[in-house]
């Protein structure tokens, strides 16, 4: 970072000034943060493409410009928080050269845009690396929660085994409210839309987008592991049914969370983002509304407590061997607010006053599709998991037994098969949301539960079951949670 001309502030340029780049001005120009941190820092210049239309317009006008090189180019700053945020693939390739020119005129950045990182982060790096500047990125997973500065310094002396997580309030609201007022899911989106945790367009949340951005944000820290997206399998929740609440809830003791995983397994790592049933005695399981709550799981932490319980029972200081907590979880968990300008303008700060404080900290290693050790990213239909089926399926005799032989003959072994008692609202909601043209005594929900399996084999499998004629809604396939 380059030495501001006057010793006592550190000079700021924003590159944008939506919800989180305002929420920042508050922070600042209120003077929140000085007293705490010691740490004064001073906005010199503001670029947005509608300075007009921004609260501190009137009173600050002389900041705001329409030109993003005033801020990229500026000689007095010394940090440029880059907080455009889109999804649109113009903007983020015009994004990703706002910071590099930034990084080239010698300014450090700090940024909240997973999606440019997640597209752009191989350039990104190597401009950052070339020019000697630091770039950091807090702000782009878990809004409020230190998620990023936990696996890069507090975890060093780990050995990753998993990051998982709910890292997308906006889907974690939407089917909080499915299960909890029974909401279809088109009447959950909406009200997520009213309260400001969705936005107008919501494809990049519900479709998962967002989570896998953020997840290979994770993956590259925690494990080397550098992807594109469309690397990562990825299952939005669109699809998903109060009905699916019903049958996860009363016959598996489950819930359905939106979950983003990166894990060891064998050889390779195994990525995804998916709606997932979730056992309601797991902590995540009790995450609802737009909260994040991340998992980190380390080897070494674990293998050292064994160690050393194993040592002391030996001296007889515990009790005996067989009561060593041998296959417990060794989790750490980040709870908080995943979302909101106020939240990630905190993450955001707390880089720049890292920065500020002459704190630098290293950036994950050359992007690559294998990690260091050699651990490479598992395809997608590889990857193995319990899975539950959901059919909707016109009402004759003989249609679980084929749909288990086909199962059967992927190589796919059956656990279990649900049937509830549905009511005609039930059966109706139903049949209005696939547009049947059944009526809804003529249909039949049920479910099946399958022993582990892969995402190919399963595919497979829904692809022959599908085309049966008795079948009249496309099933439905989720993960059933799981770390073994």
């Amino acid at each position: 970072m380059a030495p501001s001309r006057d010793s006592h502030k550190v000079k700021l340029g924003l590159l944008g000034s939506g919800v989180v780049g305002e929420a920042i001005q508050e922070f600042i120009f209120n003077g929140y943060l000085p007293g705490k941190l010691a740490v004064d820092l001073e906005i010199v210049k503001i670029y947005t493409p509608h300075p007009a239309q921004k609260s501190r317009y009137s009173t600050h006008r002389a900041l705001f410009t329409t030109d993003p090189e005033e801020v990229t180019d500026h000689p007095e700053i010394d940090i440029v928080v880059e907080v455009l945020g889109s999804q649109d693939e113009s903007h983020l390739a015009l994004f990703r050269d706002y910071i590099i020119r930034a990084l080239q005129k010698g300014k450090a950045v700090v940024t909240s845009d997973k999606a440019v990182l997640a597209r752009f982060g191989r350039e990104i790096r190597e401009a950052a690396r070339q020019y000697h500047q630091e770039l950091r990125f807090e702000a782009c997973v878990g809004g409020g929660i230190p998620i990023i500065r936990a696996l890069t310094e507090g975890f060093a002396a780990e050995e990753p085994e998993a990051i998982y997580g709910i890292v997308n309030g906006t889907c974690n609201y939407i089917l909080s409210e499915m299960e909890k007022g029974g909401s279809s899911y088109e009447q959950a989106l909406k009200e997520a839309q009213d309260r400001g945790y969705a936005e107008t367009n919501p494809k990049a949340d519900t479709s998962g987008m967002d989570a896998e951005a953020k997840l290979i944000l994770l993956a590259a820290v925690t494990f080397g592991l550098h992807v594109k997206p469309g690397v990562i399998w990825r299952k939005g929740i669109e699809e998903i049914s109060p009905i699916d609440f019903l049958y996860a809830g009363r016959k598996g003791a489950c819930t359905i969370k939106q979950l983003a995983v990166a894990r060891k397994a064998d050889d390779a790592i195994e990525a995804l983002v998916a709606p997932v049933l979730v056992p309601r005695d797991h902590f995540l399981a009790t995450i609802n509304g737009p909260t994040n709550a991340i998992f980190f799981k380390g080897r070494r932490s674990q293998e050292t407590f064994v160690s050393l319980s194993r040592t002391r029972a030996l001296k007889g200081k515990v009790g005996s061997q067989g009561s060593l907590p041998e296959g417990r979880d060794w989790n750490y968990v980040f709870v908080g607010p995943g979302a909101g300008g106020g939240p990630t303008a905190v993450a955001i700060l707390g880089d720049v006053c890292e920065l500020a404080q002459g704190r630098g900290r290293r950036l994950p290693g050359p992007p690559s599709l294998v990690a260091p050790g050699g651990l490479a990213v598992q395809s997608q239909d590889k990857i193995c998991s319990r899975f539950y089926l959901r059919f909707i399926v016109e009402d004759q005799p003989g249609i679980v037994g084929d749909i288990c032989q086909i199962l059967g003959g992927r190589g796919i072994n059956v656990s279990e098969i649900w049937q509830l008692h549905h009511s005609q609202d039930e059966l109706k909601g139903l049949a209005q949301r696939y547009r049947l043209t059944e009526k809804a005594g003529q249909i039949l929900p049920f479910a099946i539960t399958l022993e582990k399996s892969s995402v190919g084999q399963v595919q497979e499998a829904l692809a022959t079951i599908h085309q049966r004629d008795f079948v009249v809604a496309h099933p439905i396939w989720l993960p059933i949670w799981g770390l073994e």
